[in-house]
């Protein structure tokens, strides 16, 4: 560092120094770590009856017949021992095993008969091995003699075994150091059976009376083989006390001054490829960034989720007592604790570390794992070579958790028989000069809000107690228990305030069960010691200030940020998405499409779209611009920005690799200017548990769901429909958007007046909901347990909740049944897309890197390996169909998604179009929320539309100014379901 930074740095600092509050601007919020959040889990407390197969309130009977854990074993059963299985399962040998079980579909099972010496509560205890399939974990359901004995048994999780391809990871010509691809390591296991979000600290336990009982094992998601099944007694890990005074018994050599240091990011193994190494993009962390991207951290946001585990290993050279000290930062939500449960060699070496909490913090701190006075823990470590694992511990919230879920089912059920009493479903059926008397109606309702929010006050107060701070971040419930509080006494404010107001508080309440779930937490270095002491300061104000500062002159380097390569003899592709795509398209170019043609490619990100209009308007633009949104060709084309790709003559043979009703938002005035990367379809899902429990099966057609809707809204259910999701209406009802020249609107018509009346019935007559903030957390919650959505619910239940596996699936849409007894199923979706620009000097070599890059190789290749780099979330859902087929799709979730994909159409785009969505919500708007005639609103919304495609074309050539038509575009369409290849 020069002198002048030198000088800045101190002026700075003093500066700094001078007006911070005090105890530090920046000193950490745990003052330093001297007081330790209490790590002891609230004790569940009963909940209503309809929770009675929670697991917790399972244990909390058993524990009031006074059952007890079982003292010995019950016995170990081969695979190859099933009393039964079912027909399609199979044995064999598998990787050094013989006879072994092997599922390898969802539904297979295989039963096996258990004799129990005596009654108590006992674990489950498998050997098993996950076969090749997807990065998911394995999932199963276990029955006792023919029953769940409780909720979570439904779905266990079996994770696989995961670590980093490269330690250190490897540098680009940059000097930036590229994230590591994760590779799967298979070996035989053996699993205690456990909640598959680790809602409990504990492996699951079985209430089994002495005798014979009979266990079924059946498989839900991922293959997997079995080699030996065990009913086990529960191990009890002692006190620190107990553990500590066994320990000084023992030989202890370990008098010299020793301290091993394990960089976080180095791990040996973990449960899931999405707990991934981070750049700290600071000096704070070693080893120091210097404005580079290293990779010197892990976890943090990525290591939040209940049942993650990152492992390390180490060797300590001589037998004795050793203590263990964390570099770690948790600055991800204000005035909560991420617990971790810290197991040695698969142990947990005493009862403290079962959930151990990292407090808040504002900056890195250097703690050893100590007791709640600050006393470190002295742990006994034998010479040799030793694991220690960290699993993300959301334990001790569940009671918290379950019984604010309890709250919002009671605040839910108010909310259902308001309804009910009511008739009022959504917003434009309430009537504030209207008085129904509720006291009276529902003579309980005062009570049982006060009720709910005593309930809601005493779980603030209880994680209050348990992270030991204000809880400032509960500032949402706490404006929930207010509303509740009026609300009790005034019942009437229930009818007088729209549906959607109680949905937010729903909201606040279940997003905060959610946030209470994550356990986020970033690790820079572990030390294994002989002393106490700490072995790195960590990182003071003056430290911290100085960083801050250097960066802050580092932003002045033309290299602060870097997007990407810059090789003047490669064509330039700018890509909208992330950085961890980009670089795993870069190499993938490299190695796949440089290699062999010899062009080479500097794949950018572009981090805002909008670059692309200044690029444009300065005239410097790319060859290639990637992941662009479905309208945005079109806008360009329009312009006469960029090459019609139909101009290519090998176009046709490039469009076979999609499904033709992806092109058609591409195609403009003869020429089809973008291929289509990604698709977003729009499906729907159902709770498959929900709705058998009431009788219903999933609607096949829109008479289905209107035949369904008194049932489900009796037992206060109700249906999810976007709003604005008006495309798949009148796309089914035979209604086109525009006519066939695309110079007005074509929506004044006999189906279009059909669709529209249609779709603002559902919610002006059906009472669908005009709000729904999140359905994903309605659907998990069950109040909404059957809707229409896209790929990103789908990702959020894949990997958010592993509890609902085996309770939801996924159906084409609803349709409209033809006289032929065809049920039309049309609907679109997002699209992103690639593109080449005009002024691209390099077209040729610009296509040959698009047909390149959607070719079904490369789209498969890419899609597996990003998946594999970061994890599930992270799944492909590519355009391209036959690379689709070859991504890691549950078979049913995609045949289900290939059934609807056929069906796929979207809107044209045309000169002016943009006033399509936007009149169309106007009239949506007046005619639901304002009770308008729906005719007279659509009429008037096509009025507006027609003006404004008026104007455009006039702008873009198609009419002269006195209005005469001089040329004519042609919209494509597409009459029939594709059955594969072909143009629109």
């Amino acid at each position: 560092m020069g002198k002048k930074t030198v000088t800045v740095t101190k002026l700075a600092l003093a500066v700094l120094l001078l007006f911070a509050p005090a105890g530090g601007m920046l000193a950490g919020g745990t003052a330093r770590g001297e007081e330790r959040t209490k790590s002891a889990m609230p004790p569940a407390e009963p909940l209503p009856d309809t929770y009675a197969s929670l697991y917790s309130q399972r244990l909390l009977a058993w524990s009031k017949e006074g059952v007890t854990n079982a003292a010995a074993d019950a016995g170990r059963v081969p695979a190859s021992r099933y009393s039964s299985m079912s027909p399609n399962a199979a044995s064999g040998d598998v990787d050094g095993k013989t006879n072994v079980l092997q599922l390898k579909q969802a539904k297979q099972w295989a039963e096996y008969e258990v004799e129990v010496p005596a009654d108590g509560l006992y674990n489950i205890e498998l050997t098993v091995l996950p076969l090749k399939g997807s990065s998911s974990p394995v999932q199963i359901g276990v029955k006792m003699d023919g029953d769940f004995a409780f909720d979570e048994a439904k779905n266990i999780q079996l994770s696989r075994s995961w670590k980093d391809s490269d330690y250190p990871p490897k540098v680009n010509e940059h000097g930036d150091q590229t994230r590591p691809s994760q590779e799967e390591v298979t070996a035989w296991s053996v699993r205690r059976l456990a909640d598959a979000k680790m809602s409990s600290p504990e492996p699951l336990r079985w209430k089994l009376s002495k005798g014979k009982h009979t266990i079924r094992l059946e498989s839900v998601m991922e293959p997997f083989a079995l080699a030996e099944i065990a009913v086990v007694a529960p191990q009890t890990a002692p006190a620190y006390e107990q553990a500590a005074a066994a320990w000084q018994t023992l030989p202890n050599d370990n008098g010299a001054e020793r301290q091993l240091t394990l960089e976080a990011e180095a791990m040996s193994a973990k449960s899931d490829p999405s707990v991934q190494v981070q750049p700290s993009n600071d000096n704070l962390a070693g080893p120091e960034s210097n404005g580079k991207q290293i990779y010197n951290t892990m976890g943090g946001l990525r290591w939040s989720r209940g049942g993650q585990t990152a492992e390390w290993t180490f060797e300590v050279p001589k037998d004795g007592l050793y203590y263990i000290h964390f570099k770690y930062l948790q600055n991800f939500t204000k005035d909560s604790v991420s617990f971790r449960q810290i197991r040695i060699d698969g142990e947990l070496p005493f009862h403290e570390l079962q959930s151990y909490p990292f407090p808040y913090s504002r900056k890195w701190n250097v703690e050893a794992l100590k007791d709640e006075g600050g006393k470190p823990y002295a742990i006994y470590l034998r010479k040799g070579t030793h694991r220690l694992e960290l699993t993300a511990d959301p334990s001790p919230t569940t009671p918290v958790r379950e019984s604010l879920q309890s709250i919002v089912d009671g605040y839910q059920e108010i909310n259902r028989e308001v309804a009910m009493v009511t008739g009022i479903k959504n917003r434009s059926m309430v009537d504030k000069n209207r008085d129904w008397n509720l006291a009276e109606t529902m003579p309980d309702a005062a009570s049982k809000l006060d009720g709910l929010a005593d309930r809601l006050q005493t779980q603030v107060d209880k994680l209050q107690a348990l992270y030991g701070n204000s809880l400032q971040g509960a500032d949402g419930l706490r404006s929930v228990i207010f509303d509740l509080r009026k609300m009790a006494e005034d019942p009437d404010l229930l009818s007088k305030r729209p549906p959607e107001m109680h949905a937010q508080n729903l909201e606040k309440m279940t997003m905060f069960i959610d946030t209470l779930g994550r356990q986020p937490l970033t690790l820079d270095r572990i030390y294994v010691t002989s002393s106490p002491g700490q072995p790195e300061k960590p990182p003071g104000t003056f430290a911290v200030v100085e960083d801050l500062v250097v960066n802050f002159f580092r932003t002045f380097s033309p290299n602060y940020q870097y997007y990407g390569r810059r090789d003047p003899d490669g064509i330039d592709v700018w890509v909208n998405r992330g950085r961890d795509y980009v670089a795993l398209m870069q190499q993938l170019a490299d190695e796949s499409f440089t290699a062999k043609s010899g062009i080479k490619v500097n794949v950018n990100l572009m981090p805002n779209p909008g670059q692309l209009v200044l690029s444009n308007s300065a005239g410097r633009e790319p060859d290639v611009a990637l992941g662009i949104a479905e309208g945005t060709p079109v806008d360009f084309a329009m312009r006469n920005s960029l090459v019609p790709l139909s101009d290519f003559p090998d176009f046709k043979d490039v469009a076979e690799r999609f499904q033709p009703g992806t092109l058609i938002p591409f195609t403009y005035d003869g020429g089809i200017y973008a291929v289509p990367e990604t698709v977003a379809l729009n499906v729907l899902f159902y709770r498959s548990d929900v709705l058998a429990s009431i009788g219903l099966k999933p609607p096949a057609m829109w008479d289905d769901m209107y035949s369904m809707l008194p049932t489900l809204q009796q037992k206060g259910y109700s249906f999810f429909m976007p709003k604005l999701n008006y495309v798949p209406l009148f796309l089914q009802n035979g209604a086109s958007f525009y006519t066939e020249d695309g110079s007005r609107s074509a929506m004044d018509s006999r189906e279009g007046f059909n669709a529209f009346k249609q779709w603002t019935e559902m919610f002006t007559v059906y009472g669908l909901p005009t709000e729904v903030s999140s359905f994903y957390m309605h659907f998990r919650s069950g109040d909404m347990p059957v809707g229409i959505a896209d790929y990103n619910t789908y990702m959020q239940l894949l990997v958010a909740a592993p509890e609902l596996a085996g309770s939801w699936e996924m159906a084409p849409i609803p349709g409209i049944r033809q006289k032929d007894g065809t049920i039309v199923r049309w609907a679109g979706g997002n699209l992103t897309s690639g593109m080449i620009f005009k002024t691209s000097e390099r077209k040729d070599d610009a296509w040959a890197f698009l047909k390149w890059w959607t070719s079904t190789d490369t789209q498969a290749r890419f899609g597996n390996e990003i998946e594999l780099l970061n994890g599930i979330e992270f799944r492909w859902n590519t355009a391209n169909v036959e690379a689709f087929k070859k991504l890691p799709w549950p078979e049913k979730d995609a045949a289900t998604i290939l059934d609807q994909w056929k069906w796929y159409k979207e809107m044209p785009n045309v000169p002016g179009g943009y006033f399509t969505s936007r009149e169309l919500m106007f009239a949506w708007t007046r005619t639901v929320l304002q009770n308008q005639n729906y005719r007279e609103m659509l009429e008037r919304a096509v009025f507006q539309i027609d003006s404004e495609l008026k104007r455009k074309q006039r702008e873009f050539g198609f009419y002269d100014e006195d209005g005469n038509a001089v040329r004519k575009l042609q919209l494509p369409d597409l009459k029939q379901p594709w059955e594969g290849g072909g143009t629109p």
